[in-house]
């Protein structure tokens, strides 16, 4: 089972911004071995925007604690 941990930003920027965290966490799963399943940033609205990761479902509960996302879910 696979999660996805999203991180949503709003306001004008939001994609900007969205995309600017996902460089944070490519650096921080790069530093700290995670094994990232994909990464990404989709815009919802104009104003609106998500950076997200699909990890193993086993990750969830450390990179919670350390990555802090606003949302969090299962895929398949």
């Amino acid at each position: 089972m696979k999660a996805k941990l999203v991180w949503i930003f709003s306001g004008e920027g939001a994609l900007k911004t969205a995309e600017h965290h996902l460089m944070h966490l490519k650096e921080y799963s790069h530093k700290e071995k995670v094994d990232v399943i994909e990464f990404g940033t989709e815009e919802q609205t104009e104003f609106i925007a998500i950076a997200f990761m699909i990890v193993a479902k086993d990750l969830v509960n450390d990179l919670r604690q350390s990555l802090k996302p606003h949302k969090g879910f299962l895929v398949e």
